[in-house]
């Protein structure tokens, strides 16, 4: 039975090297690229981190029901054990976050690559796929090869130039949902960015909608031009790209930089330092965040960085612990796909079947990763989902050639 892929990503090459395991299946992976796995060279700042040891359907937004059987089936530990396999071993971070012991995302790429080529995968790369046709009971791909079995794994819109794979789905009587992009900075219209630009803060950061709160994160907190980029503004772009594909558009994020401090006891400390001889206010926040970040705080406060701190107000200290705090900034955007590192929709997850990833108008033909639209949060959460749904299509097309 031959079989072909659609694209040489994460989710692509687990499929092949997995399916290829079975001597009864041919496989083929096209790949628009001069060769598989760029984009998975640049995962985790090219460090490629796997999974997480905490995934779950809950980390996979409205996604959580149709996730939970791959999920469950192959687990975090399950795709450890499956790299192990391969020669490739791991670690794990404080937060469950798992990298390869060389940290190079280079690594996980040779350690597929080597497997498919082992077992005998064909590579055709430098190869568009640019139409599919049903004819009979085979696919017919790009007019010339045929195969009895289809697996599209074209990745998404996010960290490409061009993206056009959805439309050989759509050809198939397919469903796009609006697409988003996701895990990438946040906009704002607020200036005091772009005087903090390359900085980098610990913080917890509150997103609202209306003012009301809709998710919170906490981490590293990155400053650029007219934008809030690091972990903890990636973590919550998913929020701010559904909420944005509704119609929202009063979106803010309330940054607190000292969220090892309650209010009250930040207002303390404070007081107690202000009472210091000849130093002037600039120098009251030194002790908790980059300098420049507390002299740009104190302005938002409307305290002179100047004003000797032994002049200090009690209200004046209130200003300022209240914008530590919670200092606000409207949210006008995220960055672009080509920023993203996912994209919120894709290909509709309900035209196939969660235990298979066969779809539901088409035998034999199989959609996993990034096309459909399910993303996770950031941390290993997106290649779990990548790793997971590869194998259980080529157990599920394995099953289907021994009946």
């Amino acid at each position: 039975m031959r079989v072909a892929i659609i694209g040489g990503g994460a989710s692509g090459l687990v499929c092949a090297c997995s399916l290829a395991k079975s001597k009864k299946l041919y496989v083929t992976v096209f790949e628009k690229n001069e060769r598989v796995g760029k984009k998975l060279l640049s995962t985790g700042n090219g460090r490629c981190n796997m999974t997480n040891l905490s995934a779950s359907p809950r980390d996979y937004f409205e996604a959580a029901d149709f996730v939970s059987f791959a999920l469950e089936k192959f687990s975090a530990k399950s795709n450890i054990s499956f790299f192990e396999s391969l020669g490739l071993f791991s670690k794990a971070d404080m937060q469950g976050r798992v990298y390869p012991l060389s940290n190079q995302a280079s690594s996980v790429l040779d350690a597929l690559r080597f497997e498919c080529e082992r077992l005998g995968v064909r590579f055709s790369c430098s190869c568009t796929v640019e139409k599919i046709e049903k004819r009979n009971n085979a696919y017919i791909i790009n007019g010339k090869e045929s195969f009895e079995k289809v697996v599209f794994a074209c990745g998404s819109q996010s960290a490409v130039k061009d993206f056009g794979s959805y439309s050989l789905l759509t050809s198939l009587g397919h469903s796009v949902t609006k697409t988003a992009p996701a895990l990438v900075r946040l906009v704002t219209d607020d200036k005091m960015t772009n005087s903090l630009k390359g900085i980098r803060a610990g913080v917890r950061m509150t997103l609202r909608s209306d003012g009301k709160r809709v998710a919170a994160a906490e981490g590293e907190l990155q400053f650029s031009d007219c934008s809030l980029s690091g972990i903890v503004s990636m973590e919550l772009s998913s929020f701010v790209s559904r909420l944005r594909l509704k119609g929202e558009k009063n979106l803010s994020v309330d940054v607190d930089f000292v969220p090892s401090f309650s209010f009250d006891e930040l207002l303390n400390v404070l007081s107690f330092i202000s009472r210091r001889e000849g130093l002037k206010s600039e120098n009251l926040l030194s002790g908790f965040m980059h300098k420049t970040i507390g002299v740009c705080l104190l302005k938002k406060a409307g305290v002179s960085p100047q004003l000797p701190m032994k002049e200090l107000s009690q209200k004046q200290l209130r200003e300022i612990a209240g914008i530590c705090k919670k200092c606000s900034f409207k949210i006008t955007g995220v960055g672009s796909f080509a920023q993203s590192q996912v994209t919120v929709g894709g290909i509709k997850r309900s035209e196939f079947s969660e235990k298979t990833l066969e779809s539901k108008k088409h035998k034999g033909v199989y959609c996993c990763g990034e096309m459909l639209d399910v993303d996770g949060k950031c941390g290993g959460y997106n290649l779990q989902w990548a790793f997971s749904c590869g194998r259980l299509c080529a157990e599920s097309i394995i099953r289907e050639s021994e009946k």
